[in-house]
């Protein structure tokens, strides 16, 4: 029998879920701040066995998914996309601490991983810089003209 469950497979989802309140709570006891939780309102099912998913986006990017059985009991954890294994998978608040060290100890693989992702802006954004760029060169030809045609006054003023 399971020690510290804190998560209803029923109240999951609905607006006065307390499970999501606790889990926030103990993320944020530990140090990790959630900026975003969601609730899968449908149930799905993998290996004869149907549950839920929790997903939780924390302040530095990283995503943890918990997918939580029926009878209470979290079925598997993935931590920024990849499955985890727990020690602690009886003991709702020590699994928490656990994701929280293994956070923590991946931070640095994770930010430089994510700094070396290239995001493709959408066609809908467009950017003044190369309008500038053109115009900036027609100006710098214009002066260049001009700077030509004073060199050709001052010397005909000179002969």
């Amino acid at each position: 029998m399971a020690k510290n469950l804190i998560f209803s497979f029923d109240d999951m989802g609905s607006k006065k879920d307390a499970a999501t309140r606790a889990v926030v709570r103990y993320f944020a006891r530990a140090g990790s701040h959630i900026v975003q939780g969601d609730i899968s309102p449908n149930i799905k099912r993998s290996s004869g066995v149907s549950y839920r998913q929790m997903v939780l986006t924390f302040a530095d990017s990283q995503v943890v998914t918990f997918s939580i059985k029926q009878s209470g009991d979290i079925f598997q954890v993935k931590l920024n996309g990849k499955v985890v294994p727990l020690k602690h998978q009886e003991d709702q608040v020590a699994a928490i601490g656990e994701m929280v060290g293994m956070m923590d100890a991946g931070r640095s693989k994770f930010q430089a991983a994510m700094a070396k992702v290239r995001i493709q802006l959408p066609d809908s954004i467009r950017t003044a810089a190369p309008k500038m760029e053109v115009a900036l060169q027609e100006k710098s030809a214009a002066l260049d003209v001009a700077i030509a045609a004073t060199e050709e006054a001052i010397l005909a003023l000179q002969d």
